[in-house]
């Protein structure tokens, strides 16, 4: 038996399936909007369980070596279902923010060993490729990363086939594709923000072409790894409703107009062929709540840094919209209801 395989094993005699369906079954009612009286949350009391000796493998470490990558994401499943929290176990093949960017040949921009940090890719400083890849249009998804997260998603699911336990709770859920205008972020820079106003049509047609990549990298992606269920997926952990987790960190820089005109029409062409979906921000990003929360197929909003931001003003939204609303923050909403649609974490 390889070391790999041995920790598949250690896993698949930790999971309690009983435990396994009962998590799934409360997740489901927290997104129906059904009340828990002290609100939602992933941890709950740690078990006399000590995770402790799985073993560390670092960022780059992972990446050039698929095994050890299944050994990195394994080893929070491995710790959560021994303390038995509500974390749903869940595992990507993690290759960082440049996923979907890469695709279109950029310098990739990798950290020092001793961070333990993804890498990213650097913006072109030749311009004059934002309008290549416009005449272009999509490009070959293999290129870049591509290709190691489709061969790595294939190495997971061979991987994990021999275990029934293993297989049947353990979700692969899609890697870090972020959002249209996050890509268009990490190829162009910031001069973008720029463009927004001397060159709007462009940075449309750009934005364009990022979100038809998009529907063919995550058609190719759903090929390899089969939706689990057809109505909900995982993604950090958490159950949503809908196959896509997008990001907005860009939008922290644009008004709520420009968020409603360049942003939130191709998230919501994203949403709607993937069937419903989240989206997450960082930063403050509380001035363009309520055009992202009545976006159409939307059902769960992730957010960091809350304390960047007008809590009451966004759960308002969330309520308001039936959005799911998640937070590592509650101080900020003292006196709201959180029983319904809250996940504090």
């Amino acid at each position: 038996m390889s070391d790999i395989d041995r920790w598949l094993e250690t896993l698949e005699n930790a999971l309690d399936p009983a435990w396994e369906r009962e998590k799934l079954a409360t997740w489901k009612r927290f997104l129906d909007f059904q009340p828990f009286t002290d609100g939602f949350r992933i941890n709950k009391p740690q078990s006399d369980a000590k995770p402790g000796e799985w073993p560390k493998v670092l960022v780059n470490e992972a990446i050039r070596d698929k095994g050890k990558m299944l050994l990195q994401q394994l080893r929070p499943v491995y710790e959560s279902t021994c303390r038995k929290t509500l974390a749903i176990p869940a595992i990507r093949c993690n290759y960082g923010t440049a996923v979907l960017s890469s695709v279109f040949e950029p310098e990739l921009c990798w950290m020092d060993e001793s961070l333990d940090t993804l890498p990213t890719s650097r913006p072109f400083e030749d311009k004059s490729r934002i309008d290549e890849i416009i005449q272009s249009g999509v490009p070959d998804i293999n290129k870049g990363f591509g290709k190691d997260v489709f061969e790595t998603a294939e190495y997971y699911k061979d991987k994990l086939a021999p275990y029934p336990k293993l297989s049947e709770f353990v979700w692969i859920y899609h890697p870090d594709t972020q959002g249209p205008v996050d890509v268009m972020e990490l190829l162009w820079g910031s001069e973008m923000y720029i463009a927004f106003y001397m060159e709007p049509e462009k940075v449309k047609s750009m934005l364009d072409v990022i979100t038809k990549t998009y529907v063919v990298f995550m058609e190719h992606w759903d090929k390899i790894i089969p939706h689990k269920d057809p109505v909900y997926s995982v993604h950090w952990a958490r159950l949503i409703k809908g196959q896509i987790m997008l990001r907005n960190d860009s939008i922290v820089n644009l008004s709520p107009d420009m968020y409603n005109e360049f942003v939130k029409p191709y998230d919501e062409k994203l949403m709607a062929r993937f069937g419903k979906g989240a989206i997450h921000s960082c930063g403050h990003i509380d001035h363009c709540i309520d055009f992202m929360t009545d976006s159409k197929n939307l059902t769960f909003f992730n957010m960091s840094q809350p304390e960047l931001n007008d809590m009451k003003k966004i759960h308002a939204a969330a309520q308001r919209n039936k959005i799911i609303l998640d937070t590592p923050f509650k101080d900020g909403m003292a006196g709201l209801d959180i029983s319904r649609g809250v996940l504090i974490n």
